[in-house]
């Protein structure tokens, strides 16, 4: 059980299932986790009470049984609460209607992102056995690349590998990209098929206990140009500049610009189109942000992504993404494998 800090009238209503699962160590689909400065109590409703109940109490929670707003409120107005703190991000507006007529609201949401960017040893040891299976399917995948295979193909194989080696499920839709695909950043996997002298990007991760990866590998089929090797050694070398520097207390906005000065060395950093990273954990997005507008300092046990890329549309692009943490001051990557250019023969 992960607690919050509240003073004697406050009390913290968490509504979203994700930072209820963080914090009890208990996966409910419906319910309500409150807690106060000296009670921890968990509401859930009649489907899911009679086997909620045994776990949420083996984590040292009182199970109540919800059964609308009326029951929380008539709950922490016993207890003397006059202020309630819920997470703005993620509670509901009709939530919020609801408590603000009775509570005085207050916003729960920096604080518990601090709490969940800090990755304990137990969360550390299911975010690396998604690393590994994520690296080990990708590099089993791309061994089966061949002319005529297409993005969806290539997507389902990856997929398949994961959740054949212990995957619970991926931790958002995998990308695949050929050629020109691969200037879109996010591009929508589809039946384009493999060609001569194309790129291969490929973003993908899966999750273990809840718990996700993050890995961006970009190959080439055939024979790349003079360009798209510069462009590739470039971004390996933002990368790893990233890597190399980042230490604990540097800020997000320096984190980002230790790889997009290195591309704007290479006259490339107006390609480099999105920011450098982002918090990873029981969500596939979460605090940190690299980006050259966030100002927070990254501490130690903090896991991110690390992903500067270049795009040059209807041509082709390029992203070297590791999932790292930050570990004795360092960043350390989750991943092992070489990040050379991998040449496919054609």
């Amino acid at each position: 059980m992960k607690k919050i800090c509240l003073g004697a009238e406050s009390a913290a209503l968490v509504t979203d299932y994700l930072t209820r699962k963080y914090l009890s160590g208990v996966d409910v689909s419906e319910g309500y986790l409150v807690s106060t400065k000296n009670t921890q109590t968990y509401f859930t409703d009649a489907r899911y009470f009679y086997a909620a109940k045994p776990m949420v109490e083996k984590e040292g929670y009182t199970a109540l049984l919800y059964r609308d707003f009326l029951n929380i409120k008539d709950y922490l107005t016993s207890l003397g609460i006059t202020k309630l703190y819920v997470d703005y991000s993620r509670v509901t507006v009709k939530e919020f209607k609801v408590y603000s007529e009775w509570f005085e609201m207050h916003d729960l949401s920096v604080e518990l992102d601090k709490m969940r960017a800090k990755k304990d040893q137990s969360e550390l040891t299911n975010i690396k056995k998604a690393c590994e299976i994520a690296q080990y399917a990708y590099h089993t995948a791309i061994k089966s690349v061949k002319r005529g295979i297409t993005e969806l193909e290539l997507k389902d194989l990856i997929e398949k590998l994961m959740m054949d080696k212990g995957a619970e499920g991926t931790s958002f839709d995998t990308i695949v990209a050929f050629g020109a695909n691969a200037a879109v950043p996010h591009h929508v996997t589809g039946g384009a098929a493999l060609e001569d002298n194309q790129c291969i990007l490929i973003d993908m991760g899966c999750k273990v206990n809840g718990y996700c990866s993050d890995i961006t590998r970009t190959a080439f089929f055939g024979t790349p140009s003079e360009k798209f090797t510069k462009c590739y050694d470039a971004v390996l070398r933002a990368n790893l500049n990233a890597i190399e520097n980042i230490t604990c207390g540097t800020l997000a906005v320096d984190a980002d610009a230790f790889a997009r000065n290195s591309l704007k060395k290479d006259g490339l950093s107006e390609y480099f189109t999105h920011s450098l990273g982002h918090g990873v954990g029981l969500e596939i997005h979460e605090y940190p942000t690299l980006s050259p507008r966030k100002k927070d300092a990254l501490s130690d046990g903090t896991v991110f992504t690390i992903e500067p890329g270049v795009y040059f549309d209807g041509e082709f692009g390029i992203r070297i993404e590791d999932t790292v943490v930050l570990s004795g001051g360092k960043v350390e990557r989750l991943f092992t494998d070489n990040k050379e250019l991998l040449i496919i023969n054609s």
